[in-house]
């Protein structure tokens, strides 16, 4: 009977012992797993930093890359558009040199000057600017002292006295048609 009660006990504490084991076991799963849970939130937290940093970085090159291909488009429009200005701008003065050797350009160019000589006001020291081909064509000198302007200006005239400067050339109003204000040639 003695070594049934011994048995008794040793399957008593052995069953004590693996149930002791088991929650021994099971504890220590139960932190390793809280562990295992909270490296991986901190491993998915600094990933989903590292996420975000990378997609703000991506998002920043991507802005930066939409811009400059926005002004690189600018840049080739402006570009584009000064050529075609300055295409424009040189087939006029073929064209107006070709009309001022006519009859017509004659009649504006009295006209021009009218209206030039009206608005100036004033016929006291006044100076006449003409082109050499247009000098020969017209006659201003009994109005004033004549100078010769460059060939550059193609036709028209500039008025001067004391008190102002009339430019009606049509390099000027060319330049100004074409390409704005005086102030941008």
């Amino acid at each position: 009977m003695e070594d049934t009660k011994l048995k008794k006990f040793k399957e008593i504490c052995l069953d004590m012992s693996n149930k002791d084991k088991e929650n021994l076991k099971e504890q220590l799963d139960k932190k390793a797993n809280k562990k295992i849970e909270k490296e991986i939130d901190i491993f998915n937290k600094k990933l989903e930093i590292k996420l975000d940093k990378e997609k703000i970085r991506l998002e920043k090159e991507f802005n930066k890359k939409i811009i400059d291909l926005q002004l690189e488009s600018k840049k080739e429009l402006l570009l584009e558009e000064e050529k075609e200005k300055n295409e424009l701008f040189h087939d006029c003065i073929d064209k107006l040199t070709k009309y001022t050797y006519t009859d017509e350009y004659i009649n504006l160019l009295n006209k021009i000057f009218e209206n030039s000589i009206n608005f100036i006001g004033s016929k006291e020291n006044l100076t006449i600017c003409l082109t050499n081909n247009d000098v020969n064509r017209t006659n201003f000198n009994n109005y004033g002292n004549i100078e010769i302007l460059d060939d550059k200006y193609i036709g028209g005239l500039i008025l001067k006295n004391n008190h102002m400067i009339i430019d009606n050339t049509f390099l000027t109003s060319l330049k100004e048609k074409i390409y704005g204000t005086k102030e941008n040639n």
